[in-house]
């Protein structure tokens, strides 16, 4: 194989398949490559909230979407005392295997190339304009050429390390899921459930419906809270502790096994760019601490590298300006990256997620900032100030 693209892009997940929809739509040669023979699945919690919705309807993807998932009447957030709080969000669920391969089939819709079952093995600078990419196909390799290149392989430090972006090979967060069917429960659960509990500590679980009565049931620490843990232990303390964990997996039909993956979270560990070598999606850090939701993150990325490229690839200083420009709208997101990791303190204190979830039911105020924290319309730094826990833990308005 000998072929010439505009771009490269290596991973076929929402990330790459975001990027190269839209340089497509562009006008953009696009060549797509990925390790897995698709359709493969992928650990995740198949959560879709309100930034997922907002690059889908970008992407023109909304309504197919939808098609496949399960619409979720908002979100509920159980805390350690088994009190509860319904948070209104536009979300809803659907199976990762799914949404990657209708991503991937709508992306190649445009004229994209994929090749699929290509490990990414190296990339090499030729001159200022081309990049060779190599890829080990069945153990022959080959490569690629293009102007630019996109690097979207999620968070396995090694392909990172081997374009040359990698900062630090340490992921900071980890989860573990299941999916199991259950068609009496999923009569009555409407809401993606969030569970905050003891076996959870420093993170917490989730219990999603999604398509024909098929739950995705998980755990998941963060601020590397799981060195100090055992994920499958805790996870197995997790459904048999929590009475509508055990609910779901007593006469549920267990669909898979356990399977857990590292998450890259904060923007953080990665650069973003090296001259026409853009990262995108989870290898940067995409998922977001805090909520662990990474599948918006991971399209927004995309879409601002596809975007940065566009609009700066005819510029005489070409991958200096498009580096600049996808490093500028990175940028523009760490703030609140940043006020998710420093509110990650909230996972290892019982006492003020209690507090914090009994004021929301309490407060129209309170929980309208609660909504605001995960819908992405409002600054979550109340959880950082002292004035905000002040209100939180001594009002009695």
């Amino acid at each position: 194989m000998h072929r010439i693209y505009d771009v490269i892009i290596i991973g076929a997940g929402p990330a790459g398949c975001a990027a190269a929809r839209a340089l497509a739509r562009s006008g953009f040669y696009v060549g797509l490559f990925d390790k897995a023979i698709f359709p493969r699945d992928k650990t995740c919690g198949d959560a879709l909230i309100p930034d997922a919705h907002h690059a889908l309807k970008k992407l023109g993807l909304m309504e197919r979407v939808a098609e496949i998932s399960c619409r979720a009447q908002g979100m509920r957030l159980i805390c350690f005392n088994g009190n509860t709080v319904l948070i209104r969000a536009d979300s809803a669920c659907v199976a990762r295997i799914k949404l990657d391969e209708l991503l991937l089939n709508s992306t190649v819709e445009t004229g994209v190339e994929f090749l699929q079952g290509h490990e990414f093995a190296r990339v090499v600078e030729e001159d200022e304009k081309t990049y060779r990419v190599e890829f080990d196909s069945g153990g022959r390799i080959v490569s690629a050429r293009a102007h630019w290149v996109l690097l979207a392989t999620g968070a396995n430090a090694a392909p990172i390390d081997r374009a040359g972006l990698l900062l630090r090979a340490e992921c900071k967060s980890f989860a573990v899921r299941q999916y199991v069917r259950n068609e009496r429960l999923a009569k009555d659960i409407k809401e993606l459930v969030f569970v905050f509990d003891q076996t959870v500590k420093g993170g917490y679980g989730w219990i999603f419906p999604g398509p024909d009565a098929i739950f995705n049931i998980g755990i998941g620490f963060f601020g590397a809270a799981h060195r100090h843990n055992n994920p499958r232990r805790n996870y197995e303390k997790f459904v048999a502790k929590v009475p509508l964990a055990r609910d779901l997996m007593h006469g549920g039909e267990i669909l898979s096994p356990l399977k857990g993956a590292p998450l890259r979270t904060g923007l953080s560990g990665t650069r973003f760019a090296n001259g026409g070598l853009l990262g995108i999606g989870e290898c940067i850090g995409a998922t977001f601490p805090l909520s662990g939701e990474g599948i918006g993150k991971a399209l927004e990325t995309g879409m601002l590298a596809a975007e940065a490229i566009t609009k700066n690839h005819q510029n005489d200083q070409s991958r200096a300006a498009v580096a600049q420009a996808y490093t500028r709208g990175i940028n523009a997101l760490q703030p609140k990256y940043e006020v998710y990791r420093k509110a990650e303190f909230l996972f290892n204190w019982p006492y003020l997620t209690n507090k914090l979830v009994a004021r929301a039911n309490k407060s129209e105020n309170t929980r309208s900032k609660l909504e605001g924290l995960f819908n992405e319309t409002s600054d979550p730094a109340f959880l950082l100030t002292v004035s905000g826990w002040m209100k939180i833990l001594f009002s009695n308005r």
